[in-house]
């Protein structure tokens, strides 16, 4: 049977053309004059093929046997009659169709069906694909490499890759992409490495160097191959001094020696003082060293910075007494050792206290008295050296230069107070209480040496309440009485004076001038000044008297004068009465008699000395 679509020759029963796919049309089969005036073969009572079937068409290929011209020929009302195939032809012309094709049944196609499968398989294979890219690692690895929204995992891997083909810049920005996105992971220290490793190769030392810092002080603190990392970028880079800090860091949090020998080849060995630390009682003079004969820059004291403020080394620093931190560094030309920090405690020794030839107690007369050195032990130990350094015969020295400062007044002897030349002194009348100190070549004062003395014989009485100028008194004397007696004065003006309370006016005279604060008794007298003879003072005292004329009214210790050419005349703590004389320049001189009354005021009789005499007298009381 033959395709009446495509012509291709079927098998038997086929339903469907093998060639062009087509459903097959079965008809009824002709047989006898019907079926060879369609030009089909008749079929044999045998059932073989005997003739071709009504719906077949002759093949183009096959040729048809010839018939003879009939008589008729030329008629054209005449139809042609094909000519009979021999049943032989026939079966060679199946025979090479047979040959060509294998007949196929044709059959329906559900058109609809098929594209419902086909869709179905096809979401089938989106979601296939969609679940492979979203969730798992290799489609996420996928998306990384087309650009595509990916975990961070996927990125770091896409990262290493692209770091490896040389992309080293988009490796960069996938790498800070992924940290980004999770910055806290279980292998965040491999990441972080692998993000510093990238910053290097990209050629971005100082980003990698921060992510390395992030390591050692966040994450992994104690892991030597980080601090490592930042060594060999700080040395690559030339910065000497942050690679032996960082190397001391290092040392100190990974107890790895291996970076306390790095910086000690790094750097300048420490200095070395000639003299240890430590306590000693002589004065000291400390040497420095350096090994490699590098400069030396030192600071005393905790203040500073070196080798900033530090003072370059030349010569020997001298230590005196005290606490003394010495810190010193060896310095190159960008290189600065560790520092040498030590401590000096410098005690001098004190001399000992100077005793007096004369026992404390009571005397019927006046007593010389003289004061002696008391050598200490460290004199004794030096002086018991057969062989002394220069160091050492300088300490004894000064420890054998002692000065002896006294007091016959009770007060506690300075360095201002009279020296004892090594002649004896008098006990001046009444009690007395002498004091002194010992003083060596350090300025070193021994204890205070005291001893109480009484000798029993007449002397004048201190200044006090009961003495006052002959026409007037102090604190008792109104402005109307002292008017009365001296005459209307040549002014009168109102004055502050912060030494009284209330109101102060001042009055002036030819012969001085007088001032009054109100009370409530009135203006009364507190202050006088005069430069006239004509005004009498204390004890008859007058202007044009010399030193010694004024000082013999009054009670005196005899005691010497200081070095700075004042002279205490009497000191009494308890009664509160003192008396001194103050050296103001070369020509002149004051000499005070003080005491207090029992409201606390302050009276103050001054004598105002040129070349010796008095040129002007005054008093005053005051309450400051």
């Amino acid at each position: 049977m033959v395709c009446e679509h495509c012509g291709n020759l079927l098998e038997d029963g086929a339903l469907v053309c093998s060639q062009c796919g087509a459903q097959v049309n079965r008809p009824h089969r002709g047989e006898g004059v019907s079926a060879r005036r369609q030009g089909r073969p008749e079929r044999s009572a045998g059932g073989r093929m005997g003739s071709m079937t009504p719906a077949e068409p002759v093949p183009q290929d096959v040729p048809t046997a010839r018939r003879s011209p009939s008589r008729s020929e030329g008629r054209s009302a005449a139809p042609q009659r094909p000519a009979q195939k021999s049943a032989k032809a026939v079966r060679a012309m199946e025979r090479q169709h047979r040959t060509r094709t294998r007949p196929v049944r044709r059959v329906m196609v559900n058109w609809a069906l098929v594209w419902t499968i086909v869709i179905v398989l096809a979401i089938m294979a989106l979601g296939g694909a969609y679940v492979f890219l979203k969730l798992t690692d290799q489609g996420q690895l996928i998306l990384a490499r087309m650009g595509k929204e990916a975990n961070a995992t996927a990125l770091w891997t896409y990262g290493q890759e692209l770091m490896d083909q040389g992309y080293l810049d988009k490796c960069v920005t996938v790498l800070e992409q992924a940290y980004e996105m999770e910055p806290v992971r279980d292998d965040i220290y491999d990441r972080l490495m692998q993000l510093a490793d990238a910053y290097e190769s990209a050629g971005r030392p100082a980003d990698a160097e921060r992510v390395y810092t992030k390591l050692y002080t966040e994450i992994a603190p104690t892991d030597p191959a980080v601090y490592r990392q930042v060594a060999r970028l700080l040395e690559n880079q030339d910065r000497l001094m942050e690679l032996a800090s960082f190397l001391k860091l290092a040392y100190e949090k990974t107890n790895d020696v291996t970076f306390r020998r790095q910086r000690e080849e790094l750097l300048p060995s420490t200095p070395t003082a000639s003299k240890e630390a430590g306590s000693s009682k002589s004065e000291q003079d400390v040497q420095l060293l350096s090994a490699e004969d590098y400069e030396i820059v030192y600071i005393l004291g905790d203040e500073g910075e070196l080798p900033e403020d530090g003072v370059l080394y030349t010569t020997p620093i001298h230590l005196d007494e005290g606490t003394h931190i010495l810190r010193a560094v060896a310095i190159t030309s960008d290189l600065v050792s560790d520092e040498l920090r030590i401590q000096y405690n410098i005690s001098l020794p004190r001399p000992a206290a100077p005793y007096a030839s004369l026992a404390p107690g009571v005397y019927e007369r006046r007593q010389r008295i003289w004061l002696k050195y008391n050598p200490t032990e460290d004199v004794t130990l030096l002086e018991g050296k057969r062989e002394r350094t220069a160091q050492e015969e300088a300490h004894l020295a000064k420890l054998k230069d002692l000065t002896i400062y006294y007091t016959v007044d009770s007060q506690t002897p300075t360095s201002n107070s009279p020296i004892y030349t090594g002649e004896p002194f008098l006990l001046p009348p009444g009690k007395s209480t002498v004091k002194a100190i010992a003083v060596n070549g350090y300025g070193k004062a021994s204890n205070v040496m005291e001893r109480t003395y009484e000798v029993k014989m007449a002397f004048k009485l201190y200044f006090s309440e009961s003495d006052s100028f002959s026409d007037f008194t102090i604190m008792e004397t109104g402005r109307d009485a002292f008017v009365r007696k001296f005459g209307t004065p040549s002014s009168e003006s109102a004055v502050e004076d912060s030494s009284v309370p209330g109101d102060s006016i001042l009055l002036t005279y030819s012969w001085g001038e007088a001032r009054f604060y109100m009370t409530e008794r009135g203006y009364v007298l507190y202050a006088i000044e005069t430069s006239s003879g004509s005004v009498t003072g204390p004890r008859k005292t007058k202007t044009g008297m010399t030193e010694t004329e004024i000082t013999e009214k009054f009670r005196d210790m005899q005691q010497a004068y200081n070095q700075d050419g004042s002279r205490s005349i009497y000191y009494d703590t308890q009664n509160k009465k003192y008396a001194m004389m103050a050296h103001l320049d070369a020509f002149s001189d004051r000499i005070d008699y003080i005491y207090y009354r029992s409201d606390n005021g302050k009276v103050t009789l001054s004598y105002y000395l040129e070349n010796s005499r008095v040129t002007k007298m005054a008093i005053r009381c005051s309450f400051d």
